[in-house]
Order: C-alpha cells, then structure tokens, then sequence
C-alpha cells in the first residue's frame, strides 16, 4: 500500500469515528430525552396502524427537541380540530333534530287527545240520541202533512227538542227505511205526541202508525141517500174527509163477491153506488181532521166503506139470490131498479106496486122499452152535472144520457142511490098488478093506471099540469 493510499485510509476511519461518536450522542440524547423504546419512525407507525385510529397523530405533534418528556401512560394524543368542529355541529344538529320530535310528539299527543275527548263526547251524544236514553224528558206534539219531506218531518222533532243531531236521524233512515222494502210504511199524516227519551225506532214507528183514536160518534145513514150526501154526513162528523171517501166508490175494489156481479159500463158515474147500505153506524173521530180540515184521511175513509159494503153483503141472503134467478134478473140490476123505487115512494105499500110498474114495463120492452122516471133526472142534475166542465163535456153528456130513462132503453147504467132492504125486497117480491103508469100528488098520493089514458086522467085528478104538457113520464 502507497502512503497516499494509507493516509486516505487513515483520514476515513478518522471520519467514520467522530460520525459514530455524533451518532452516539444523538442517540443519547433521545434516551435521555424519551424513555421510549422505540424510535419516533417505529412512533408514527404504530399511530397510524389502522388497528387504533385513535392513536394516528399528525407528525408535527410530536414532541421536538425542547419538548419535555411525557410518560405513556398519561399521554393524550391532540385531537384533530377539523373533526372536533364536525363533531360539535352534528351533535347541535342532532340535538335541535331530538328537541323537534319531542316537540311533535307532544303536540299529536295532545291532539289526540284532544280529538279523541271529542270523538268520545260526540259518539256519546249520538248513543244517547239514538237510544233515547239519558236524556231529558220532554214532551213534543209534531205535525205532519202530507206535503212534508223526511228531512222536513226531522227538523220538526229537532225544533221541538225531541232528537239532538238532526243529520244522524236523516242518516239512520235512510239506511233503515228502503222504499222498496216490502216492510216499507210511509211518515202518515196527523199531530203526534212524541218524547226525547224515545229511541230513533220509536219515534219512527209512531209516525207510521196509524193513530188510534178513542172517541166515537153515531152516523145514521139514511135510506136512498148517495154516495156523495154519504160522504159529506161523514165529513160533518170528522169520520173522513168526502173526497177521500169517493175514492172507495168510483171504482171497484175487489174484495167483495158482489162485485162479481156488477156491470162494467164505462157510463157507470160511481161503479158502487147503491152499495153503501144505509145503516146505523159508530165510526171514530179523527180529532186531526177537526185541527186541520186537509187532513188525510184516506185510510179511514177506507175502513168506512169497507164497514158498509161488509154490511150490505150480510143482509144478501141466500134465499134472496135464488128469488134473483126466479125473475131471471143480477144482483146489480135488482139494486139499481131498487135504488129507482126508493126515490119514486115512501113506503112499502107504494113501493111494491111502484115495483110491479116497473118490471111490467121490463118485461114488455117491445110497448114499453123506457122506465121513464123523473127520480133518474134528479139523479142527473144532483150528481152529474156539477162534475161536467169544459174539458170532459162529451164524456158527461154520454154518462147524462146512459142514465135518462126517458132516453135510455131499460135500467140505467148504475144506481142513482144506495137502497134499503125494504127496496130491494119490494123489487123482489112486487106487487101484482097490470099497472103501466103511476104517479104522486104534491099532498103524497099515489095515482096508478093501466093505460096511457088513464095516466092523463090521474094527472087532472092529481091537480098536475094539464094532459097535453104532461111529458108522460110515471111521476109527476
């Protein structure tokens, strides 16, 4: 080896030692300084280790050179002040989010109950109404017409303090009371007494009952009466109305064996006329119709005619239909001849020979096709034509006709009034005579004759219009 190699040799061990000895003194100086056992790199890699999060520190944390030595075990790594700050605002965040829902939960709660309070109060009221019970007594007189609507007939029993929730009453009928029901009753007319204890059934059940009434009166229906003086007698007495009571005999009702033989001619003025057997009668009172004279009284009035018709049927007896065939006449024919023979007499001596002029005339049609008898022009002006107007004129003027007698050939198309039995027998059993004619004097005798001639002499004799201005009809 040269010298010059030998003294680089030299200078670099020289070097290499005071570099150790630095080092040593480093060294050293982080013993002293840091009684760790790892060096800072081992330091930082440990609290970076995504084992503990909580340990990565940033490296400008660590402690320098002046910094004094901190045991481990009361080290407290800084806390990142980015993250601290998150932290604080979505805690704040969190807090007001906490707060907002206790806030609404406390108003739905108190909504509900408050909702909840009402709902009961108003499920209560509407029980109670319902049922009737727990309330108030009070006594209520409601009225009802025939013109009132449901929701009119309810807010009368509201105003009158008998329900509470007008609306719920609506709705309870409605869903209970189908008009095409089979059970379906209609609200019937009349004043009622009703009470707010009353269940909604009640109350409804009472407005659709018929009403009873307790007083009565006795209607005396005379002989030969029609049926419109009938209707008006019972009106008088509040028994029904007259025209609910001409519904009943306008038209057949067919219920009545009767009826059966009755003919239907569409000249018939009243098909049942000559039917309502007079009679004694106890009807009731309607008092509603003494309070409100349009009071319906349809189904009274009904019960009424009903009342008549049953009675005449019980009087026909069986030996009376078989004397009908003897004289080869209808049930209907012998009424409506007897109801001609009650006007033109008075008793049942006259009746009877009345009786025999007229089947004397029936049975010789071809002399004598006409009864000519002035009780059917009676008939005409008191019931015919006060129902002719302007609009049925033709049809009334057939109906006038089919009744005259001096037009008509034989009996007239119906009844003229309503017979007694003594009539009818008369018609039955006539009186055997070959009389043609008759006629009464104003004092109520009775003149009969055989031939025309005859007639005319009864006529002077009767003090009556002279001959030649008699109209040669049999009563005068």
């Amino acid at each position: 080896m040269d010298e010059k190699n030998l003294n680089e040799n030299e200078n670099n061990e020289d070097f290499a030692e005071e570099d150790l000895g630095k080092t040593q003194e480093i060294d050293s100086l982080f013993r002293e300084n840091d009684s760790r056992s790892i060096t800072p790199r081992d330091e930082f890699t440990e609290l970076n280790s995504a084992d503990d999060m909580s340990k990565t520190l940033l490296m400008d944390s660590m402690p320098g050179d002046n910094a004094p030595a901190v045991p481990e075990e009361d080290y407290i790594p800084a806390e990142n002040e980015v993250k601290r700050r998150k932290k604080k605002h979505k805690h704040q965040i969190n807090h007001v989010r906490t707060m907002g829902q206790v806030f609404l939960g406390v108003v739905i709660s108190v909504a509900s109950m408050a909702l909840g309070v009402v709902l009961s109060i108003n499920v209560i009221k509407a029980l109670r109404d319902i049922t009737g019970m727990a309330k108030p007594i009070k006594e209520a007189e409601i009225e009802i017409t025939g013109e009132m609507s449901v929701d009119e007939i309810v807010d009368s029993l509201h105003k009158g303090g008998v329900i509470e929730v007008p609306s719920l009453m609506k709705m309870y009928i409605n869903m209970t009371d189908k008009k095409d029901s089979e059970d379906y009753r209609p609200f019937l007319e009349g004043t009622y007494t009703v009470y707010s204890n009353m269940s909604y059934s009640n109350i409804i059940d009472t407005l659709k009952t018929k009403k009873t009434y307790t007083e009565t009166v006795t209607v005396l229906i005379p002989e030969g009466i029609t049926a419109l003086e009938i209707g008006q007698i019972l009106e008088e007495n509040y028994v029904c109305r007259a025209v609910d009571f001409e519904k009943y005999y306008k038209s057949k009702l067919n219920k009545f064996d009767f009826e059966e033989q009755i003919e239907d001619n569409p000249y018939r003025l009243n098909m049942l006329e000559g039917y309502l057997f007079p009679d004694t009668y106890e009807f009731y009172v309607i008092d509603d119709l003494k309070k409100n004279p349009n009071f319906d009284t349809t189904d009274y009035a009904k019960q009424v005619a009903e009342t008549m018709y049953k009675n005449f049927e019980s009087k026909i007896t069986k030996s009376m239909k078989a004397r009908m065939k003897e004289l080869g006449m209808t049930l209907d024919e012998v009424v409506r001849l007897a109801s001609i023979v009650q006007w033109e007499g008075n008793d049942e001596d006259n009746w009877a020979k009345i009786s025999s002029v007229f089947h004397n005339r029936l049975n010789d049609p071809e002399v004598f096709p006409k009864l000519e008898s002035d009780a059917t022009d009676t008939y005409i002006d008191m019931c015919i034509k006060p129902k002719t107007t302007s609009s049925n004129k033709e049809k009334m003027q057939a109906i006038e006709e089919a009744y005259d007698t001096y037009n008509c050939v034989g009996l007239p198309a119906g009844a003229i009034c309503n017979p007694g039995l003594d009539t009818i027998n008369a018609v039955l059993y006539p009186a055997e005579t070959s009389y043609y004619y008759f006629l009464a004097s104003k004092e109520g005798n009775f003149y009969y004759a055989k031939t025309q001639e005859q007639h005319e002499q009864n006529i002077i004799d009767a003090g009556l219009e002279p001959p030649e201005q008699s109209n040669g009809g049999e009563s005068q």
